[in-house]
């Protein structure tokens, strides 16, 4: 029946046919006319209706089609019109909107008994028939065949070249629909035309069938059951309104679609359903989805796509019924593939029809909605039944969409909602874990149950603490909705104090810190934002011309976009400029699309493995199935198919499941086959096809964008026959649907055709790159370069792509990969990992350009190195016969390269030294830039940047004003620069006034900023946000708003700022800490200003956003440079609240804290006329508000102590002091204050020398201390700093006094007091016999009593001054931990004045309040000053005694093992005696001396058992003696085998378990200031064998075994005293302590590598293995002298043997020669080493400059204490950090200068350890790092020869080594294959140790007061007795270590030559 609009079409019809029918009446022009006329409103009228009624336009399309053939209308003309109807309805083209309607058309056409050869083919854009057959006889066959016209097929098959047979076989599932549905419902059909036309049907499938034969009918049906299906679907009849348009013919309703289903499955010969018939082939299902989701996408209408979501709806449920029983194995495919389908049309739905749009248009959305939601409830029932695991996985995707339609609070939102329910608040219990990790909900009654539900189950378990919060963060970063980034943000905002603690973690835990996870997190989101906005401004600029639906939906996803910026740009700036301790920020060694299994993340390298790259390629194939277009998911599902079937696809597939427990391969299910794959056919390379596909220059440099250059490069290797891959020569459809995937399989597909070693292919790559490179290496953009105009590189249109950033990275990553491939041999005799770097022939010098272009600077650094080392390889081998001379030892590498490669080159720019310079300031290495201008600094440029980048801006400013002048022309950029940080705005403000900036961005970004932190310059103009804003423009905007109430305002100009510096992130790299700093700085500002915008505007609490100030300083990184802007902004916006009367108190208190801030830190940093500025504005604000505060005054102080102004920094302290003074009613506040100042007062003239000590001790550090006690300030840290003042002061005056007595001044003073007092006894004894006058002898006697007047005065004041110090001493250590090393003074002077009972008492007294853990650190010395005699001052010893005693009550795991070493001295002789040559050793039964010592530490141990140790200790002298008897065992028969050996069952060791009191011996226990040492790590067990470490000894490896389940091995020896390794890793840990608490040495996190050593007796011991770690030695040279580095790089140069054996014939005369020519041909290797383990180029650098830094603080520190023996086996270096450990340390105190061979360097610096340090050998790095550490000690003098003296007048160790042990040392070395009996060296040692012994206290005296003497001329840098400064100093050092002739004298065993 038709309907009222098919009527009135059909009479519109008959009146434009009938006005054409009549055109015969007319003639001649007339008549051409009026058909001209008439035709045209013909197509008008007909596209009209097309265009307004759905119901009519496919009839109307067909009479268009119709009268072409009837009325011989231009085709042509026609197709115009339907390209104006497509436009309209928002088709892409013309052809897919006929396409769209040919079913229709043609089943009409034939119906109305056209032909289909007049069918205007000329409408789908067809040249001819043949075209028009051959694109679409899928569609033309089915209706031929069903209007009896099998003739007519033959003749299109013949037409276009197929088998006619053939043809009717591939269209049977389209044929067969038309009938089938017939023969389900037959019975329903009646009598009349139906069942007419039903005998018809029948009669033309018949012939069908005949034609196919019945059998290959079924056979089809049962193999293409899936094609069946989806034919079937898409004929469903909606049966919707009579308004619907008309459908393609046949179509049925849905129960006949059923009931033809159920009747498939008999036809099929199948019992059960059609679900189950399908799963017969595992793709079946999968096919038919994607044909569904296909028909989907492809739908350009809301009724078609109505239709088609019913049509997926009803295949959906149908599988939902029976998903309980696996789908055969698809469950979690198609369960998935249903979730994201359905979300992905929401979303479309959503953003096309929620915009506003036509109320019919709008209507049809809700409903296409309502299907959306019935599927999604259907797939929840069903998942929630049976796959409750599954569905939690994709929680928050649905989430993500139903959310976003709830908040659109439209007529669909109830039924998001209900859906939203359904899941998190009916099935909590299916999906609690999920839940959890979801985001919060957004605010409003809509969610407040959702909501309430979701915290209920996060917060089951009480509130999170913020790291708890942000670790579910970065678990579901991936998943983020726009609510969770905001929730972060306010909870960075809310939890300040949380986060400084965390932020302090960061120096602990570096990358593992959550804080930097949660950067790093961020900063990815930055990258993914810059790129997805990027996408979609070019979408805006493709669909410009589209249709208003499209434009609204990319115009949302830019909003979206937009809004996640600003989310992720607030969480940035709520972090801002923390102190994260760490260099490297990502070393991005994945991409951002792959998320590898968490069990294969420890595997060293991405894709150093043929599984990992297959990985990394499966997971974005499987990621690309739930893609929102349908293209990717069907390019992703073919080639999934294809890789599956393959050996290797199917060999992957079994490794991962094997290896991992990821559910990958539940949604590849269908995808995998069940037959076993065929043996892969081997591609043969053509190379004319190679050279045609590849090696042309459009391929790889062409005008594109990046997305067609990465697809065309990609696809035209793969189908070049060079990639032999069989899984990556099959990936052109997915890459030509994904650039992304492109620039992931890139690299693998260029090392793939590298590997075939085909000279062609390799070379012909290489031009390719080396020209594309050859474009890039010339724009070296600067680190300091962040103008908004390079923000966005993405490269345009008619962009060269070595100019797109995102290119040149695609080709620089590919050679990184490459790099970290094994490369064949080749022909070479072996294969380095130097090798790797030439896969293919490029300039890594070009490489390295184009790196520092990209802003990843490691990289340019690395490609540099690589360039520098080649190129002196070359050189190299030009100057082979060239024998090395003394000085090339001073040359660097560096040196020795040219610094440019081609003429090109010449500008200083482009130089090597300034590439490497501009990449060592980006990365913020503040010492590596050094290396680069060594030697440089006359050229003028480079001068300028070394002023820059020392912060010394007044000589910047010189030379820019030179250069200005030379060059009037050029930029002043520089000078503006320069004005600006010296802090000068007045003047800065005048010139700019004077030279306008004009189109200068960083010239107007000056101006913005000198105006808005000048307070009161309002007039410049303004500007509308955008994001092409400067930073100081928005801040400028802001204010200025802010300052006006423009609430508004503030918040636009804020956005656009924000969205700036996310663009600014990502282009300045994203790899370095140092690369963001500035723009987090940034952030905070827009932060911090958007927090006071609440404030001003608001009527906020003024209180809380100063605490939430207060709380971000504490955690701020204290760099000037990054936090004056935010502290500067902060006295802006306070100083606009104080304006507008906020809370007026409080905010000048704060104003006036921040500009004392901002002065501290620019003093401390040197830009004094910033602080002094500072000042100023205080002044100016105090004569205004009149405060009345003070602190800011002791600053005005130091500002100009600083300027080295002390009469004027004196002076003002002096009138705040006697302020102070006058203050009545004193708070604690300003009771500190004046303490404070007294003590800075006292301070200050004693460095002054204004005045006398004592007046200076009485009248200001007393009364500082004094005022302290008074005011109760104890545990303020102005106490400690008191204390600790008048403490140092009493004990200097103390020490002057002391060495005064000592002096040569004060001998001969006292001599003369002595012939004094002998001239007068003459003169009386004179007298008695002769007459004399008396006047001589009056003069002599009173001459005698000035002086022992003198001498009394002097005695008592040394004793008041020693009392003084003793007592402050101890306040110190009472009131807190910041001087814990003062310890070590206080027990020195006690130690030295232990016969004065005063000290003693107060001693006594005064340590009983001291906390124990504070003795930890002097325990060995404690220890060895136990005696069981009387000492003169009784009160000494007990006090000693209980000391050490209550030290050892409290911290047992600390102490008793010295305690018992002390008591085991002697256990060794006591266990083993040295038997007689020939005869076994026995065990002594003599009874043996004890010491006096040996015997108190018993007593001690004694006394501790009867105090409740006795366990303790019990176990541990079982353990003692346990090693010591396996140290013993005799295992010289095992001395060459390399396997685990047996420990004897004999063993006491084997016997030990589960010994819960005692600690792991070798772990270092934290100590525990409470005592309470719950939950240590004990001893479970031993394992039962051992390894042997080598040597003489032959020292034994362990492995205990402890409570937390780790193995950890130690290393027992025997014959060799550990005490002084034991001492001298104690001072390494003090030393450590002392670069911890310096700024400079603490940032570059400086310390010496620690191992635990614990002495077991005196001749035997335990040490921890330093594990990761290996000799040098054993690297460069290998165990056996032959092989090792050198070997492996350099196998022409000589062996170490034959070096050694030269030096070792040498005599006196030739060894400096000799030496020289050993070194000629031994050339350095040790490079290499970072490039072996560490071939990521971030990694790489962290690593080579923690080793370089670990070289520097050991060489100095070494040099310090005089460590020598440091040959290359006793220096280690650890595989993971690169850091250098120092072992076997018996040499010290400069006892190598009397070995035999005396060392004749200060410590070890050979070619091979520079070789290490980079192309800048020891410039740079090295140097300033020995520089910093020389600071570092040198202001440290006083305590660490504190503590050396300490150690030095040890009783226990014997320091001066002995002759025979200096023959044991050298004779070790050198007798490296010696057979020496065990006897004999036990012999030598007992020797050595009794020699030692026999050395008298008055020798050890004297030798400890020589070490003193030489440490303090070292210490105050006096080197041959000349005093030389830090860098003098240093650079002695390094020359004296580096000399050739030091090195040639040198012993052999030594081999200065490695």
């Amino acid at each position: 029946m038709k309907t009222p609009q098919h009527v009135q079409f059909d009479v519109v019809c008959a009146k434009l046919r009938e006005s054409l029918d009549d055109l015969v009446t007319f003639k001649g022009a007339r008549r051409l006319d009026q058909r001209s006329a008439r035709v045209e409103t013909l197509l008008n009228c007909l596209s009209c209706i097309a265009v307004a009624t759905p119901v009519c336009e496919k009839r109307a399309i067909l009479a268009l089609c119709q009268v072409i053939s009837k009325y011989d209308i231009d085709p042509d003309v026609v197709k115009k019109v339907l390209g104006q109807v497509a436009l309209e309805l928002r088709y892409p083209s013309t052809t897919l909107y006929v396409q769209e309607h040919l079913s229709f058309l043609v089943d009409q056409w034939l119906s109305d008994d056209f032909k289909l050869m007049d069918f205007p083919f000329q409408l789908l854009e067809c040249d001819s028939k043949k075209d028009f057959y051959r694109d679409n006889y899928r569609t033309l066959v089915p209706y031929l065949v069903m209007h009896d016209g099998l003739a007519e097929v033959k003749v299109l098959a013949a037409e276009i070249g197929l088998d006619y047979i053939g043809l009717l076989h591939e269209c049977l599932p389209r044929v067969v629909v038309h009938v089938l549905p017939l023969f389900a419902v037959e019975s329903a059909i009646q009598e009349g035309q139906k069942r007419e036309k039903f005998k018809q049907d029948i009669a033309v499938y018949q012939k069908f069938e005949e034609e196919v034969t019945t059998p290959v009918l079924n056979q089809l049906l049962t193999e293409r059951i899936d094609e069946v299906v989806v034919n079937l679907l898409l004929l469903l009849d909606p049966e919707g309104s009579s308004a619907a348009p008309a459908l393609n013919q046949p179509s049925f309703n849905a129960y006949i679609i059923r009931a033809t289903m159920q009747y498939l499955t008999k036809c099929c010969k199948s019992t059960s359903s059609l679900v189950t018939l399908l799963t017969s082939r595992q793709n079946n299902i999968q096919r038919v989805l994607l044909a569904l989701s296909s028909r989907l996408s492809q739908c350009y209408t809301s009724n078609e796509r109505g239709r088609a979501l019913l049509i997926y709806r009803l295949f959906v449920k149908l599988l939902m019924q029976e998903l309980g029983s696996g789908l055969g194995g698809s469950w979690a495919f198609v369960v998935r593939s249903a979730i994201h389908t359905i979300c992905h049309e929401i979303r479309k739905l959503r953003l096309s029809g929620g915009s506003g749009g036509a109320a019919g248009r709008t209507s049809a959305d809700g409903e296409m909605f309502d299907i959306c939601c019935d599927v999604l409830e259907c797939v929840f029932s069903a998942a929630l039944q049976s796959c409750a695991e599954e569905l939690a996985r994709h929680l928050s995707a649905i989430t993500a969409v139903l959310v976003d339609v709830v908040k659109q609070n439209t007529a669909q939102s109830q039924k998001a909602r209900s859906l939203l329910e359904l899941l998190v608040v009916q099935n909590t219990d299916k999906l609690a874990g999920a839940i959890a990790l979801l985001d919060p909900f957004p605010d409003g009654s809509a969610f407040s149950q959702l909501e309430a539900t979701h915290s209920a189950i996060k917060y089951a378990d009480g509130a999170l603490t913020l790291r708890e919060e942000l670790e579910l963060f970065l678990k579901t970063r991936a998943k983020c909705r726009l609510e969770g980034l905001v929730h972060v943000a306010e909870q960075l905002t809310a939890k300040r104090r949380e986060l400084a603690r965390l932020v302090l973690q960061c120096e602990e835990q570096q990358s593992q810190s959550v804080v930097v996870k949660l950067l790093c997190a961020l900063l990815g989101l930055c990258r993914s934002n810059v790129e997805e906005a990027r996408e979609c401004r070019s979408c805006e600029a493709i669909e410009e011309r589209s249709s208003a639906c499209r434009s609204e939906t990319t115009a949302e996803r830019l909003e979206h976009v937009g809004a996640v910026r600003q989310a992720v740009a607030k969480c940035l700036g709520c972090i801002g400029v923390a102190d994260l301790s760490i260099l490297v920020l990502q070393s991005q060694r994945i991409p951002d699309s792959v998320e590898l299994p968490g069990n294969l993340g420890n595997l060293e390298g991405f894709s150093s493995t043929e599984f990992q790259r297959n990985t990394a390629i499966f997971q974005c194939l499987n990621t690309y199935l739930t893609d929102p277009e349908v293209r990717v998911i069907s390019a992703a599902s073919t080639i999934l198919q294809e890789l599956l079937a393959t050996a290797s696809g199917q060999k992957f597939a079994a490794t991962y499941k094997e290896l991992t427990d990821d559910h990958l391969f539940n949604h590849l299910y269908p995808f995998r086959c069940k037959k076993k794959a065929p043996r892969a056919e081997v591609v043969k390379p053509d190379e004319d096809t190679f050279l045609s596909f590849v090696n042309a220059e459009v391929v790889w440099t062409p005008n594109s964008s990046h997305t067609d250059w990465i697809i065309g490069l990609v696809c035209n290797l793969i189908k070049s026959t060079a990639v032999t891959d069989e899984l990556l020569c099959r990936l052109v459809p997915i890459c030509k649907a994904k650039p992304k995937f492109c620039e992931l399989v890139f690299p693998f597909l260029i090392h793939d055709i590298l590997l075939l070693e085909n000279v062609t292919f390799k070379a012909v790559i290489s031009q390719q790159v080396r020209n594309f490179f050859a474009g890039a290496y010339g724009v070296v953009s600067s680190s300091r370069s962040t103008t908004p105009a390079l923000l966005d590189c993405t490269g345009g249109a008619h962009e060269p792509v070595y100019k797109n950033k995102r290119s040149v990275r695609v080709l620089l990553d590919t050679i990184q990969y490459l790099r970290m491939q094994r490369r064949p041999a080749a022909g070479r005799p072996h294969s380095t990992e130097w090798d790797n770097n030439f896969w293919l022939d490029v300039d890594y010098l070009h490489l390295a350009r184009a790196a520092h272009f990209c802003s990843a600077f490691f990289m340019s650094i690395l490609f540099t190195e690589i360039w520098c080392d080649v190129r002196a390889t070359e050189e190299a081998a030009s100057e082979a016969h060239k024998q090395k001379s003394s000085q090339d030892f001073l040359l660097s590498q560096l040196d020795h390269v040219s610094t440019s490669s081609s003429s090109a080159e010449d500008d200083q720019d482009c130089t090597v030294p300034s590439l490497l310079l501009e990449s060592y300031r980006a990365v913020g290495d503040p010492d590596g830039v050094y290396g680069c201008v060594v030697g440089r600094l006359t050229n003028p440029a480079i001068r300028v940047n070394m002023y820059e980048f020392e912060g010394k801006w007044e000589q910047t400013l010189g030379m820019h004003d030179l250069l200005k002048a030379q060059d009037p022309s050029r930029s002043a950029v520089g000078i503006v620069g320069a004005l600006q940080h010296a802090g000068l705005e007045h003047l800065l403000s005048n010139y700019l006034e004077r030279n306008e900036p004009g189109s200068c961005a960083a010239l107007l970004e000056a101006q913005y900023a000198s105006a808005w932190k000048s307070l009161g310059r309002w007039t410049l103009e303004e500007a509308p946000p955008s994001r092409d804003m400067g930073f100081n423009q928005v801040l400028y905007g802001s204010l200025l708003a802010l300052r006006e109430g423009e609430e508004k305002g503030v918040r636009l100009l804020l956005a656009a700022g924000r969205s700036s510096a996310v663009d600014e992130l990502v282009h300045n790299g994203l790899e370095a800490t140092k690369s963001v700093y500035p723009t987090l700085a940034k952030l905070q500002c827009l932060g911090e200003l958007e927090s006071a915008v609440g404030v001003v505007c608001s009527g906020a609490r003024v209180c809380e956003l100063l605490e939430r100030w207060r709380q971000s300083d504490k955690f701020c990184l204290a760099e000037f440079d990054y936090v004056e802007p935010v502290l500067a902004l902060r006295s802006c916006v306070l100083s606009i609240l104080a304006e507008k009367g906020k809370n007026r108190e409080e905010v000048r208190t704060f104003t006036i804290d921040c500009l004392e801030r901002i002065s501290s830190l620019a003093r401390e940093s040197g830009h004094l006329q910033v602080a002094e500025k500072s000042m100023f504005r205080i002044k100016e604000l105090e004569n205004i508000w009149h405060t009345n505060m003070l602190s800011w005054r002791l600053e005005e102080a130091d500002v100009y102590w600083a300027r080295k102004e002390p009469e004027t920094a004196l002076c003002f302290l002096k009138s705040l002091v006697q302020d102070l003074k006058s203050v009545p009613n004193v708070s604690s506040s300003t009771a500190a204050l004046y303490a404070k100042a007294l003590c800075l007062y006292g301070d200050w003239l004693a460095t002054t020398h204004f005045k006398h000590p004592c007046v200076i001790m009485e009248e200001y550090l007393e009364k500082a201390v004094e005022c302290v006690d008074i005011n109760r300030l104890h545990g303020h840290p102005v106490a400690v700093d008191a204390y600790m003042m008048l403490a140092r002061y009493a004990d200097n005056q103390y020490q002057h006094i002391v060495d005064y007595t000592k002096s040569s001044t004060y001998e001969a003073k006292q001599a003369l007091v002595r012939d004094n007092q002998q001239s007068a006894d003459m003169i009386r004894l004179m007298d008695k016999n002769q007459s004399i006058s008396n006047r001589t002898l009056i003069i002599l006697e009173k001459q005698t009593v000035l002086d022992q007047r003198e001498d009394a005065e002097m005695l008592k004041q040394k004793e008041r001054f020693l009392v003084k110090s003793i007592d402050n001493y101890i306040k110190v250590l009472r009131a807190g931990d910041e001087h814990d090393l003062s310890i070590f003074r206080l027990i020195s002077l006690w130690f030295c004045n232990s016969e004065n009972a005063s000290v003693n008492a107060l001693i006594s007294k005064g340590l009983e309040a001291v906390p124990s853990y504070k003795f930890l650190l002097l325990m060995y010395q404690l220890a060895a000053r136990m005696s069981t005699k009387q000492q003169r001052c009784r009160l000494f010893q007990p006090t000693l005694d209980g000391f050490i005693r209550r030290t050892v009550l409290d911290h047992p795991h600390h102490t008793l093992p010295i305690i018992l070493a002390l008591a085991n001295s002697n256990k060794d002789t006591e266990l083993f005696k040295p038997a007689a040559k020939g005869r076994k050793s026995t065990a002594s039964k003599s009874v043996v001396q004890e010491e006096d010592r040996v015997l108190a530490a018993k007593n001690m141990l004694s006394s501790l058992k009867s105090r409740g140790q006795s366990e303790l200790i019990g176990s541990m002298e079982e353990l003692s003696d346990a090693f010591i008897r396996l140290a013993y065992s005799d295992a010289s028969s095992f001395k060459k085998v390399t396997t685990p050996i047996n420990i004897p069952k004999d063993q006491p060791l084997l016997k030990l378990r589960n010994l819960h009191s005692v600690a792991m011996p070798t772990l270092e226990l934290e100590m525990d200031k409470s005592s309470k040492y719950e939950n240590i790590v004990h001893i479970v067990r031993f394992e039962p064998t051992f390894k042997l470490a080598g040597g003489l000894n032959l020292p034994k490896i362990l492995t205990c075994i402890g409570s937390d389940g780790q193995k950890r091995r130690q290393l027992v020896k025997a014959r060799d005293d550990l005490r002084q390794d034991a001492v001298m890793e104690q001072v390494f840990g003090i030393v450590n302590k002392l670069l911890a608490r310096q700024a400079e040495t603490k940032k570059r996190r400086m310390h010496i590598r620690q191992y635990k050593v614990m002495p077991l007796s005196q001749r035997s011991g335990l040490l921890e293995w330093c594990e990761g770690t290996m000799p040098l030695g054993a690297y460069l040279i290998g165990d056996d002298h032959k092989s090792g580095a050198h070997h492996k790089y350099r196998p022409d140069d000589w062996t170490a043997v034959m070096c050694r054996t030269l030096m070792t014939k040498s005599d006196s005369g030739q060894k400096y020669a000799n030496f020289l020519k050993a070194c000629s041909n031994f050339q350095p290797v040790f490079r290499h080493f970072f490039l072996e383990a560490f071939p990521d180029p971030a990694l790489w650098y962290e690593r080579r400059l923690a080793y370089t830094r670990s070289m520097a603080t050991n060489s100095i520190v070494g040099y310090i204490l005089g460590l020598g023996d440091r040959h290359v086996q006793n220096i280690l270096i650890d595989c993971n950090t690169a850091e250098v450990v120092h072992i076997d340390l018996g040499i010290a105190f400069e006892q190598g200068k009397i070995l035999p061979t005396p060392e004749t360097v200060p410590f070890r610096l050979t070619s091979d350890l520079i070789d290490g340090m980079g192309v800048t050998g020891t410039e740079g790095v090295f140097r300033r790092c020995c520089e910093k550490t020389m600071e570092v000690m040198r202001s440290s003098l006083e305590t660490i020869l504190t503590i050396l003296e300490v150690l030095l007048y040890d009783p226990l160790y014997a320091w001066n080594l002995t002759p025979l042990k200096a023959y044991c040392v050298q004779r070790k070395r050198d007798d490296v294959q010696a057979d020496a009996s065990s006897g004999d060296l036990l012999d030598i040692t007992d020797k050595a140790s009794s020699f030692a012994s026999c050395s008298s206290e008055g020798d050890v005296n004297k030798m400890a007061e020589r070490v003193l003497l030489r440490l303090r001329q070292k210490l105050q840098g006096v080197e041959d007795g000349v005093p030389l400064s830090i860098a003098g100093q240093v650079g002695h050092l390094i020359q004296e270590a580096r000399d050739p002739k030091n090195l040639s004298l040198l012993y052999p065993g030594w081999q200065p030559y490695i």
